[in-house]
């Protein structure tokens, strides 16, 4: 099966990229070796949890990851380093403004 999409990349750093597909409206966000895909309104709800570290609690592991971050999934769990949840929030903050106007035009467009 073959699939089309028109994606357009918001922002890009060396360990990833936020982008939206313009067909099905979805933000994909790339970081290091996880792929988050994501609605508008989640996209926003995610730039929250990462800023502000909701609910990663320290964990100590000898690779220097010092954040766990519970999934909705038993028993998975994303494991971060201070500077990557720093480096993923600067990556989301920069791509937050294009998809505010994202949402508008969405909104506009279905009134």
């Amino acid at each position: 099966m073959a699939h089309c999409h028109q994606f357009r990349t918001l922002a890009e750093s060396e360990l990833g990229y936020v982008g939206i597909c313009e067909g099905c409206r979805t933000v994909n966000v790339a970081f290091q070796n996880s792929l988050f895909c994501l609605s508008l309104n989640q996209f926003d709800a995610f730039r929250e949890l990462i800023h502000e570290r909701l609910a990663m609690r320290p964990v100590y592991t000898s690779h220097g990851k010092e954040l766990l971050l519970p999934t909705p999934m038993p028993n998975y769990f994303l494991l971060f380093a201070h500077d990557e949840v720093d480096k993923l929030g600067a990556l989301l903050t920069e791509a937050a403004p294009v998809l505010e106007a994202e949402r508008i035009l969405d909104v506009s467009r279905t009134n």
